[in-house]
């Protein structure tokens, strides 16, 4: 959230303020605006803090030094430095306990329970949770009430006790009203609203929902606090089937967003309106929407939204009639068609094995009846051994039949899965770039007589027009069947970390086995090899800052093994792994080839890559 310069000012002006007051009292307002500047300018309230700190110290002033501890956690949550955060709002709890201030305990036990939360520490997280909401009552302070409820609410529907989630959330509703605090009230009513659709309860989620647009719009400046109730509204009408008023509020949210700007929101408020036009039977309008958030995601590069519009406007497609467009959707969602694919391979191999089961137990029973027949009957005897010859002789005609068929069916398939591959690199690779390049070409045709904004697009046009060839190049590189060679492969990687890390001044050393270098790998593990092995080092050069690179790679015993390790700033792996699409995507193509990628960094500490796979 934006905050003003002034009050920047104004805390770095308390820091330094005289000491015309009692000196205890001038520490603790430092303290406490060390806490406030957190959320505005970490770094500031850092120092502020640790000042605070070290003149309590030196005064053996222990409620000057817990108070600082308690701002300098707060500020290293700010920072992302979580487990810092952690030590010194412990710190802080033992010298708030040990002054008996029960208000103080409670207030850093809700800093702890944040952010505990935002390590996904549930379980840690509802110990402080609950020992704040003890203390809390105790001392009967509402605000501290509230915020502990609020926080169980989101601890028990994390761990899945939905019902005393609703009732804390509940809670903490009413006292936000009891102490005017709307805003809160809304956001919890929210969150509140959405568990209650999640345990089916769409009517009471929409009582709690109008009850927040009634208080939301008598609310100054709270146009995206209302195209958030009207988007949930939608969700909850939609839940019950009442499509019409789905799509009214659905629209309400989505031109609230416009009018904000809010280009994200935008696209998915036009993937959910789409979405409701389909169920209504209006396939025009809902064209028109699911395109437009195609559009707007591909823009902002949003490739979930892309995903989620691409799926809708093939169901809709399809439900036209309108074959040649459905079918260039599908292909835009080629995972879930793959997916698809291998559910229906294991089906068929399921059907092939009983059906060889069957016909295994009926071969059985034949010779146990012969047997019986030999012991009767010699004459017989000699019938049944001819019987008993000529069904061996055909069991094994049909299993040859069968495993000839399977071989066949294998590498069809595995024709297939390339054909899919291929389809899936130009889609994912070509075709989001070429659309900037039609988007930019079309700005620059627009504005023509604007010479710099031409230059910047034709600019634009021409990096793209280079990344398309470097697709083009890695994809039949990929697909060449002379490149086969785990030689090859650690001969393209030397390559291109060369041209990386030499450009960007970066000293790397490449070391390779030289075992099992002439052995073959398919194009499918080579490709994603080589994209973990291209993600790890792009990522490396570019944000990382490191200034000394080690890679090894090798193959030996069918099981190609790659390791990077840099000497960077690190990163807080939790955090990134949420956020970083480029991660997302390394561990999808291990999975993908069923490797095994370890992913290893602490912020100030480098980063090291170790990936595995089995070659067959």
């Amino acid at each position: 959230m934006y905050k003003s310069p002034v009050l920047v000012v104004f805390f770095l002006c308390l820091s330094v303020f005289s000491f015309s007051q009692e000196p205890d009292s001038i520490l603790l307002k430092k303290a406490t605006s060390a806490f406030e500047l957190a959320s505005v300018n970490s770094d500031s309230a850092l120092q502020i803090a640790k000042d605070v700190l070290k003149l309590s110290k030196e005064r053996r002033f222990t409620k000057g030094m817990a108070n600082s501890y308690n701002a300098l956690g707060w500020a290293y949550m700010h920072k992302g430095k979580m487990d810092s955060s952690l030590v010194s709002l412990h710190e802080a709890k033992k010298l708030f306990e040990s002054t008996s201030s029960n208000y103080d305990v409670v207030r850093v036990n809700i800093n702890i329970t944040e952010v505990l939360t935002k390590q996904s520490r549930f379980a840690e997280a509802l110990d402080y949770a609950l020992e704040a909401e003890s203390l809390a009552n105790k001392i009967g302070d509402l605000p501290l009430q509230t915020d502990t409820k609020r926080l169980l609410g989101i601890l028990y529907r994390e761990q899945g006790d939905l019902e005393k989630s609703v009732s804390y959330f509940n809670q903490a509703i009413t006292g936000f009203e009891k102490l005017g605090d709307i805003r809160r009230s809304v956001n919890t009513a929210i969150s509140l609203s959405i568990l209650l659709r999640k345990m089916n309860l769409a009517d009471s989620s929409l009582t709690v929902l109008e009850k927040c647009l009634s208080l939301a719009q008598n609310q100054p400046n709270n146009d995206y606090q209302l195209a958030m109730i009207r988007e949930h509204l939608g969700d909850s009408h939609y839940q019950k089937g009442d499509f019409q008023a789905s799509l009214g509020d659905y629209l309400a949210a989505f031109r609230l967003f416009e009018k904000l700007g809010n280009m994200a929101d935008v696209a998915y408020e036009a993937i959910v309106v789409g979405k409701t036009q389909v169920s209504m039977g209006k396939y025009e309008d809902a064209d028109r929407y699911l395109s437009m958030a195609y559009a707007v995601s591909d823009s902002l590069g949003f490739t979930n939204y892309q995903y989620d519009a691409s799926v809708e406007l093939a169901a809709l497609y399809q439900k036209t009639g309108q074959w040649e467009k459905a079918t260039k959707q599908l292909g835009m969602s080629l995972q879930l068609k793959d997916s698809l694919a291998n559910q229906m391979q294991l089906q068929k191999m399921a059907e092939l094995k009983e059906k060889f089961e069957s016909e295994k137990q009926e071969q059985e029973i034949a010779l146990l009846k012969a047997n019986i027949d030999l012991e009767s009957s010699r004459s017989r005897r000699r019938m049944q051994l001819q019987y008993f010859v000529v069904a061996v002789f055909l069991l094994a005609i049909i299993l040859a039949y069968l495993i000839f068929n399977r071989y066949q069916l294998s590498q069809k398939l595995k024709e297939q899965e390339l054909r899919n591959q291929i389809s899936s690199d130009l889609h994912d690779d070509l075709g989001s770039t070429l659309s900037s390049i039609d988007i930019n070409s079309r700005i620059a045709l627009l504005k023509i007589d604007d010479g710099n904004l031409v230059a910047s697009q034709l600019q634009k046009i021409q990096e793209n027009s280079k990344t398309i060839l470097d697709s083009l190049s890695h994809i039949v590189w990929s697909i060449n069947p002379s490149n086969d060679s785990v030689q090859k492969v650690i001969s393209k990687m030397k390559d291109f970390a060369s041209e990386v890390f030499e450009s960007q001044g970066i000293l790397y050393r490449f070391k390779s086995d030289e075992e099992d270098l002439e052995s073959k790998i398919n194009p499918l593990i080579r490709k994603n090899i080589y994209l973990i092995f291209k993600e790890a080092v792009n990522n490396s050069a570019k944000y990382s800052f490191a200034e000394n690179v080690e890679i090894e790679v090798g193959f030996k015993n069918q099981w190609f093994h790659l390791s990077i390790i840099d000497d960077g700033k690190g990163f807080d792996i939790h955090e990134s792994g949420e956020k970083g699409n480029g991660l997302r995507n390394m561990r999808l193509r291990a999975e993908q080839i069923q490797g095994d990628l370890t992913i290893n960094s602490q912020v100030g500490q480098g980063t090291s890559i170790h990936f595995k796979v089995h070659i067959p």
